[in-house]
């Protein structure tokens, strides 16, 4: 365990885990971006998954920073990117697009998800 957390990498995985399960389960009625704008109620689910990206991403961005980096076996997908991602939410929350987030749920998530779950399997 490094020394600058509490949390193991197999902590921060299933924390990454349950925050992609929480965020396909709240999106699997949400068909195209525009629909979390259509009510308060799906304005309000575009900001919880928000939120979990960014959990996902301050998560990633700590395992990243790890001498044994399981990631490295998984070069497609988009790790840094969601880190990144994270950055920009906590910094630019008012310019957050929801085709990106709505592209990121449905395309990414999903193989992040698998890689996650082959990850902890190590554990």
């Amino acid at each position: 365990m490094s020394k600058r957390s509490q949390y193991t990498i197999k902590d921060r995985l299933e924390q990454i885990s349950e925050s992609i399960d929480l965020i396909i389960s709240r999106c699997e009625n949400v068909h195209s971006a525009n629909e979390f704008l259509l009510s308060p109620d799906n304005v309000m689910k575009f900001d919880s998954c928000v939120m979990r990206l960014q959990a996902i991403g301050e998560q990633i961005g700590k395992i990243l920073k790890e001498e044994n980096c399981p990631f490295d076996k998984y070069p497609d997908i988009p790790w840094v990117a969601a880190y990144d991602m994270r950055n920009f939410i906590s910094h630019e929350y008012a310019s957050v697009d929801e085709e990106i987030v709505f592209d990121v749920i449905k395309e990414d998530l999903p193989r992040m998800q698998a890689a996650v779950k082959e990850i902890l399997q190590t554990y």
